[in-house]
């Protein structure tokens, strides 16, 4: 059951409207739909609260870190004024006993875009000022987290699914996180029992990723943090035949390094995937996800096929079922994952 917060007649006019309509009063929008006690009782106290266009409000989407609230706001489509953006928050707290609600808002194109001193401040939008490190809970494990740490906030959220899959799979293999951001993927594998290498341009976020291991008293000997080009590291690791069994590959859709080197998933998917392929062991899992918009699974699936089949022997997985808090999502994950033969 998926409920929408779509009058008749389509999205709600206002604000008022959507906060007094009977759902809303009830606390239903979500409470009644995702249960968010089935989280809390699964070890989650961070899941997505609204999904912007199709629950009735298009360009907001709320997530929820403990009791951090994270409002994303697309300014090309949101038509919320200050004031209404305040009621939400000030109706999201009182529903979720959250301490504090901070906004992020965002462009059409971030490409040539950084973050500016706004993205920063601790001030919040509604309540209390939140720590500048908040601890959330996924699945039974710890994250760092940090409401006001630039355009995203260390987890993403709609990989929850995923990192569990994949640590299902990963008991004392040899696991690969290429892009690795903050070691989300590298904590799930290794609390399986995993030895990672989470590799990452960003010397900043891979100390970061060691702060995670560190808040789930998780040792980081039996694991490596490189701080180095995905293709750069790639090509070193084919040279020493060096492979992996179970392989991360969630890339950011653009990147640009100090150094001025441009990345795009969209340009370099086929050079990454048959960079990936070699030191992918046999029998080994390569999985791949990718939030660029223009793309959905089943088209991101086409345009890996036609440069997996020239690499090797491999077939499909089966598809992994998306996050319940995701499910009305209107730009989804496109992922698959493979295995080698």
């Amino acid at each position: 059951k998926a409920l929408k917060y779509l009058s008749a007649n389509g999205p709600f006019r206002n604000i008022s409207s959507l906060l007094k309509c009977d759902q809303w009063a009830r606390g239903a929008y979500l409470w009644d739909v995702q249960s968010p006690k089935n989280y809390y009782d699964q070890g989650t106290d961070s899941f997505r609260l609204f999904c912007g266009g199709s629950e009735g409000i298009p360009g907001l989407v709320v997530d929820q870190f403990g009791l951090v609230l994270v409002f994303q706001i697309y300014e090309s489509e949101c038509l919320l004024d200050k004031n209404e953006i305040l009621e939400v928050a000030r109706f999201l707290s009182s529903q979720t006993q959250a301490t504090s609600v901070y906004e992020k808002r965002f462009i059409a194109d971030r490409s040539s875009r950084t973050a500016g001193e706004e993205y920063y401040s601790p001030k919040p939008l509604y309540g209390i000022e939140a720590p500048e490190v908040v601890l959330c809970q996924e699945n039974k494990l710890f994250y760092e987290v940090r409401p006001f740490a630039g355009f995203s906030t260390g987890l993403f959220l709609d990989q929850r699914e995923n990192r569990k899959w994949l640590s299902e799979r990963s008991q004392q293999k040899r696991v690969l996180n290429l892009f690795a951001y903050t070691c989300a993927f590298s904590v799930a594998c290794a609390s399986k029992g995993a030895r990672t290498t989470s590799v990452d341009l960003s010397k900043k976020y891979l100390e970061w990723g060691r702060k995670n291991f560190d808040v789930n008293q998780m040792s980081t000997g039996e694991h490596l943090f490189v701080v180095s080009d995905t293709f750069e590291f790639l090509k070193q690791a084919s040279k020493k035949k060096t492979q992996y069994d179970v392989v991360i590959v969630d890339p950011p859709s653009f990147s640009r390094a100090k150094s001025g080197k441009v990345f795009s998933v969209k340009r370099d998917l086929e050079k990454l995937l048959s960079s990936v392929f070699p030191v992918l062991a046999p029998q080994g899992i390569l999985f791949f996800s990718s939030n660029l918009s223009e793309w959905n699974s089943e088209n991101l699936k086409k345009r890996s096929s036609t440069v997996l089949e020239s690499l090797g022997v491999w077939q499909w997985l089966p598809e992994i079922e998306k996050p319940m808090d995701f499910k009305g999502t209107q730009v989804p994950l496109s992922q698959w994952a493979i295995q080698k033969y």
